[in-house]
C-alpha cells in the first residue's frame, strides 16, 4: 500500500514541521521502477502556452498518455509564494482533473507498470533553498508521494535555479533522506535528473548534484536541445554543435560516448543510467530535433555494439506529442510512434557483468588521426567489487602505427585478487582527413542545353590542398534526351583516402512541369503523397522537411512505386540565409573580443565567418547549418577600431558584410561611457551596460531573451543568475 501512517514518518526521520493528512491519498502495492529501456515524457500541469513555431500543445488526461511512455513525470514541483520557501505541487484546475481522477490516474499508470514521476523545477520556476531546509523539503516530498501516489523525483533545475543559494546541498541531502526512508519499506523511490547538457562538464553546474547523489540516482535525462552551438570537439570531425541537423548521428553518438566514458570534457554517467533527451517536434524546443530517427536508431546502435546500450529516451513532452502546429495541424504523436517501437523493442537491459569478475570501463573503439599520438590507457579503468580500483594492473597487448592508416585491435587484461580475469579487445582505427567534394549536388537542366560534368566541381583535401585535376567522372549526361542520369564523381588523395558522390542530373523540355513536387517548406498530412526522385511517396503522419528518400524504414515516407513524373525532383530554392544577434560595437578585453550570433539559412550551407580590417582575415570560423544556427568569431592582439564581420556561403556565391566597432575595455584605457542599466527594458545580444560599478553585455541568443525584463536575479552584477544574462567586461 501507498497510503501511510505519519506516526511511522515521524519515527523514521526526523522532522521539523508536522505533516498533515491528505483528504485523498494514493493506493498501490509498490513504487513502480521500469526495469529495461524508459520512454520519459512530460506531462503538462497547465493548459495553453504556444511553440515555439507557433503551434499549440493541448490540455491531455493522464489516462490519454501513449501507453508507450512508460515514464511519465508531472510538470511542476515549484514555489508558490515568496522566494525561499519549500516547493509544492498544486493541481491545475484547468487542466479538467479533480485531485480524486487525478490519484486514480496515476494509479492505474502504475497497474500498468508505468511509473510517474514529479519534477521539480522547470524553466519559469526559480528556487532557493538554505542549508537548515532539508529535513521540510523531503517532508513535503513524503507528503506529495503519500498523497498523490508519484514514485519518485526529476531535479529540473533551470538557470538560476541550478546554483541558487544552498540547492546544490538542500536538494540531494533532501532526496538521500526520501531515498532511505521507502528503502527501509523495501520500496525505491526513483530519482532522476534532466540537466542541460552544457552543465555536465567536468566541474559543471550539475556535477554537484550527480556527485551527492551517486548510490541513489536512478538515471539521468540531459535535455539536448535549446543549446544552439554547445556541442563536442571530436578529432578528425572537428565541432558538432547541437543544433547542426547534418550530423546529427554524429553528435548524438559522440557526446553520449564522452558521457558514458567520463571523457572529453564531461563528467561521468553511466551507460545503464544514461537517458537521451529530445524534443518532440519543432513547437517543443527552439533546436534539437530529430527530424530523421534514422539519426538516432544508428547512434544507439553504435553504442550498443561497443558494449554500452544507453538506458533509453526523454522527451518534452507528452503534451507535445498531441499537439498541433501553426496550421492548426495535428503532430498525431508522431514522436512516440517512431520512437516507442524502437526503444521498448531493443534489448537494452544493462548486461550484468560474470560473477566475482573485474568490469572495464572507457574501452569502446576510438579513432586517432595519421600521425597523431594515442595512448592505450587514456580514458580507461577496471574496477572490482572486492579490490576496487585495478587500473594499474591492466596489461594491454597489440600496438597502434600512428603513421599508417588502418584498423588495430587492442587487447586488455586484468586479474584480480581471486584470480578472476577479464579481457576485452577495443579497435583504433588511424585514419586521414578525407578529401572533400563540392559543387555536386543535383540539378536541372534543359533540353538540347550543354552541359559540362565538372562547372563548378571542386576537390580540397586538408593536407594535399586542391585535388580537383584528380576527380574522376562516371556516367554520362545526353542533354539531347529528355530523361535522369547518374553521375559519380570520386577522388583521392596521397593517402589513399577516397571520397565519392552520387549525382542526378535531370535533362527536362522547356516549362515541363511535375505535378504534386515534394517541398521542403511545405506540411503534409498522414495520407498525402508526392513526387520526388522518380517515386511516389505516402505520408504516414505529419511531417515536414523531410526528404522523402532518407525517411528510412522507420521514416514517416513509404515508397509507393515509380513516378511517371519526368523528374521527381523538388524545385530549385534560392539559397539565402538571415544574421541575427550582431551588436553594432563589443569590448576589447586585454585586446581580445569574442563576437557571438545566429545564423538562420533556408537549407543546409557551409558558412565561413570572417573578422576583417582593410581586407586583412583577423579571425575566422566554419559551420555548417541547416536551419538556425549559432556562430562564434574568437580574436586576440586586437586594437581599438572599425572591422566588418563578413560571412559567405561555400558554394552559393553568396557573401553578407557587417560593420562593427570594437572599442577599449576596462584593462587601463581610457573609458568608454555606456548607459545603466533599466529593469524592464528590452536589450539585445550585443547590448553594452553599466551596472553596480561595472560595464556588462548581453549575451547572444538563447541567453540575451533574460537581459530584458524585471526579474531581480538576472540584473548585471548583482542578481543571482546576472552571468546566465551577461558577460562582464
Amino acid at each position: 500500500m501507498k497510503s501511510f501512517k505519519f506516526n511511522t514518518l515521524f519515527s523514521c526521520i526526523a522532522l521539523s514541521t508536522a505533516v498533515l493528512a491528505s483528504p485523498a491519498s494514493a493506493q498501490g502495492s509498490m513504487m513502480v521502477n521500469p526495469q529495461a529501456g524508459v520512454v520519459v515524457g512530460y506531462w503538462h500541469n497547465w493548459c495553453g502556452g504556444a511553440g515555439y513555431k507557433g503551434g499549440v500543445a493541448p490540455c491531455v488526461s493522464l489516462a490519454q498518455v501513449n501507453p508507450q511512455y512508460n515514464v511519465v513525470d508531472i510538470s511542476f514541483m515549484k514555489v508558490y509564494g515568496a522566494t525561499g520557501s519549500i516547493p509544492t505541487f498544486k493541481l491545475d484546475p484547468a487542466v479538467g482533473l479533480s485531485e480524486a481522477q487525478f490519484i486514480d490516474q496515476i494509479g492505474e499508470l502504475n497497474r500498468q507498470g508505468r511509473a510517474v514521476l514529479i519534477a521539480l523545477g522547470g524553466a519559469d520556476a526559480h528556487i532557493e533553498l538554505r542549508k537548515g531546509q532539508e529535513h521540510d523539503l523531503a517532508n513535503e516530498i513524503i507528503r506529495l508521494v503519500e498523497k498523490y501516489g508519484f514514485d519518485g523525483l526529476d531535479i529540473d533545475l533551470e538557470q538560476a535555479a541550478v546554483t541558487a543559494a544552498d540547492n546544490q546541498i538542500v536538494i540531494p541531502a533532501a532526496l538521500r533522506i526520501v531515498k532511505d526512508h521507502y528503502r527501509k519499506q523495501q520500496k525505491n523511490f526513483l530519482i532522476t535528473m534532466a540537466p542541460e547538457f552544457p552543465y555536465l562538464t567536468t566541474g559543471g553546474k550539475y556535477v554537484p548534484y550527480i556527485n551527492a547523489l551517486e548510490g541513489y540516482y536512478d538515471w539521468i535525462n540531459p535535455q539536448f536541445y535549446n543549446q544552439g552551438g554547445d556541442g563536442i570537439y571530436i578529432e578528425g570531425i572537428g565541432w558538432i554543435a547541437q543544433n547542426n541537423d547534418s550530423l546529427k548521428q554524429e553528435f548524438i553518438y559522440h557526446i553520449s560516448d564522452a558521457l558514458v566514458n567520463g571523457t572529453n570534457g564531461f563528467t561521468k554517467i553511466p551507460h545503464d543510467k544514461l537517458v537521451f533527451g529530445i524534443p518532440t517536434n519543432i513547437d517543443a524546443a527552439a533546436t534539437g530535433y530529430v527530424s530523421d530517427p534514422n539519426a538516432l536508431f544508428a547512434a544507439f546502435e553504435q553504442l550498443k555494439n561497443q558494449g554500452q546500450p544507453l538506458r533509453g529516451l526523454m522527451t518534452w513532452s507528452v503534451n507535445w506529442d498531441m499537439g498541433k502546429n501553426a496550421a492548426g495541424q495535428a503532430y498525431n504523436e508522431s514522436f512516440i510512434k517512431a520512437y516507442g517501437p524502437f526503444i521498448h523493442g531493443q534489448d537494452i537491459t544493462p548486461p550484468e557483468p560474470e560473477n566475482g569478475k573485474p568490469i572495464f570501463s572507457g574501452l569502446s573503439n576510438t579513432r586517432v588521426k595519421l600521425g597523431g599520438t594515442f595512448n592505450a590507457m587514456d580514458g580507461v579503468s577496471a574496477y572490482d567489487e572486492e579490490d576496487k580500483d585495478l587500473t594499474q594492473q591492466i596489461q594491454v597487448t597489440g600496438d597502434v602505427n600512428t603513421n599508417q592508416i588502418g584498423l588495430y585491435p587492442l587487447t586488455y587484461k586484468v586479474t584480480d585478487s581471486d584470480n578472476n580475469t577479464t579481457e576485452q579487445v577495443r579497435t583504433v582505427e588511424v585514419y586521414n582527413t578525407k578529401p572533400e567534394l563540392s559543387g555536386v549536388s543535383n540539378t536541372t537542366i534543359i533540353l538540347a542545353t550543354p552541359f559540362d560534368a565538372m562547372a563548378g566541381v571542386s576537390a580540397t583535401d586538408a593536407e594535399d590542398g586542391n585535388l580537383t585535376p584528380n576527380i574522376r567522372v562516371e556516367g554520362e549526361v545526353d542533354s539531347n534526351r529528355v530523361g535522369q542520369y547518374q553521375l559519380t564523381y570520386s577522388v583521392s588523395d596521397s593517402a589513399g583516402e577516397q571520397t565519392r558522390a552520387v549525382r542526378l542530373v535531370t535533362v527536362q523540355e522547356q516549362g515541363a512541369v511535375c505535378e504534386n513536387l515534394w517541398s521542403a517548406s511545405k506540411i503534409y498530412l498522414g495520407g498525402d503523397t508526392v513526387n520526388y526522385a522518380g517515386k511516389i511517396w505516402l505520408a504516414g503522419w505529419w511531417t515536414q522537411g523531410e526528404q522523402p528518400d532518407l525517411a528510412g524504414e522507420w521514416g514517416v515516407w513509404k515508397s509507393k512505386g515509380d513516378s511517371d513524373c519526368d523528374s521527381g525532383l523538388p524545385p530549385v530554392i534560392t539559397p539565402n540565409f538571415t544574421v541575427s544577434g550582431l551588436a553594432s560595437s563589443y569590448i576589447l578585453n586585454q585586446g581580445q573580443v569574442s563576437i557571438n550570433f545566429n545564423v538562420n539559412t533556408n537549407q543546409a550551407m557551409e558558412l565561413t565567418a570572417n573578422l576583417t580590417q582593410e581586407q586583412r582575415i583577423l579571425a575566422s570560423t566554419t559551420a555548417t547549418i541547416n536551419g538556425n544556427g549559432a556562430m562564434v568569431l574568437q580574436a586576440e592582439s586586437l586594437e581599438a577600431g572599425a572591422y566588418q564581420v563578413v560571412i559567405s556561403a561555400k558554394d552559393k556565391n553568396l557573401t553578407q558584410s557587417y560593420n562593427v566597432s570594437l572599442v577599449q575595455g576596462d584593462d587601463g584605457s581610457e573609458p568608454v561611457e555606456y548607459p545603466a542599466y533599466v529593469a524592464g527594458n528590452q536589450y539585445q545580444a550585443g547590448n553594452i551596460v553599466t551596472n553596480a560599478g561595472g560595464v556588462y553585455q548581453c549575451r547572444p541568443w538563447p541567453n540575451s531573451g533574460w537581459c530584458s525584463g524585471s526579474a531581480p536575479y538576472y540584473a548585471p552584477g548583482t542578481g543571482s543568475a546576472w552571468q546566465d544574462a551577461w558577460t562582464k567586461h
